[in-house]
């Protein structure tokens, strides 16, 4: 029997948008797991730790993190803070902002920001908004949700180290790629089937992806799956040869090889370094 990640659906209580203060998890204590929402953290003071596929995340004062739908993620530890948890549905999120979250995921998932940034005001009056029984409508709080959301991804772009355009045919082409990679993965492989897909060159799309995200399209194909088999290593009691033939791979040694070449480590010693995650709580 396989152990899977737990999935947390219908957070939200058939709701669309819920904001609630960071001190609602102080004393719970949370487990591994992914959502079918996107979640915001808005902090204003204190220390913020949680670890996001693999990778350990840490707020410190006023700033701010996405995670996206489908990432696993564990709160690890928090001190003395103060802020909210913003968890809005994916489908309420518009498409160009699930885009230009898409490409920053993995990326640069947080930032810091301004001890007065706009964006506090803004979920202060979002949070009276709810309380506000004669106001409220669920129009006012999805346009406010949606403000938060675009000021969030300005605060994220706006780190100099990462300027991605959002618009322009360059734009469109990264955004398609990545999608076709979420969809495709484990029967595609190759920049040059991808390329095929969106009908230009190879060489041309690993141009395009290279200058809009820094990375050349190989990469981002290697990382889907690398990322998804250590999700599968990690949090399921699945096999190598098991995880092979779950990515689209024929030969388990050939998979094998691959992994070890992208991470520097064997899947199994991946597995054994990590194990303690899949049943550890914070």
């Amino acid at each position: 029997m396989k152990k899977m990640i737990p999935s947390h659906h219908n957070q939200l209580e058939n709701s669309t948008i819920r904001l609630m203060p960071l001190s609602v998890f102080h004393e719970k204590k949370a487990e591994v797991h992914r959502d079918d929402h996107y979640m915001f953290i808005i902090q204003r003071i204190g220390d913020f730790t949680l670890e996001v596929d693999f990778k350990t995340i840490t707020l410190k004062d006023a700033s701010l993190c996405f995670v996206a739908p489908g990432q696993i993620h564990q709160y690890i530890d928090q001190k003395n803070n103060d802020g909210w948890f913003l968890f809005i549905e994916a489908e309420s999120v518009s498409e160009l902002h699930r885009e230009i979250l898409d490409l920053y995921q993995w990326l640069h998932q947080s930032v810091s920001i301004k001890a007065n940034d706009l964006l506090f005001d803004l979920l202060l009056l979002l949070e009276k908004t709810e309380k506000e029984t004669t106001l409220y409508s669920p129009s006012i709080e999805t346009s406010l949700a949606d403000a938060a959301i675009g000021i969030i991804i300005s605060r994220i772009s706006e780190e100099p180290t990462l300027q991605i355009p959002q618009k322009g045919q360059k734009y469109n082409i990264t955004r398609q790629f990545k999608k076709f990679i979420s969809d495709h993965f484990k029967s595609t492989k190759q920049v040059q089937q991808y390329a095929q897909l969106l009908k230009i060159t190879p060489l041309y799309l690993n141009e395009v992806v290279k200058e809009v995200t820094g990375y050349p399209a190989s990469f981002w194909v290697q990382h889907k799956i690398l990322w998804e088999a250590k999700r599968l290593l990690v949090y399921t009691t699945m096999d190598v040869k098991q995880i092979a033939f779950e990515l689209g791979y024929d030969d388990p040694v050939y998979f094998s090889r691959f992994f070890k070449k992208g991470t520097g480590t064997t899947a199994l010693e991946f597995r054994v370094k990590n194990q303690d995650l899949s049943h550890h709580h914070h």
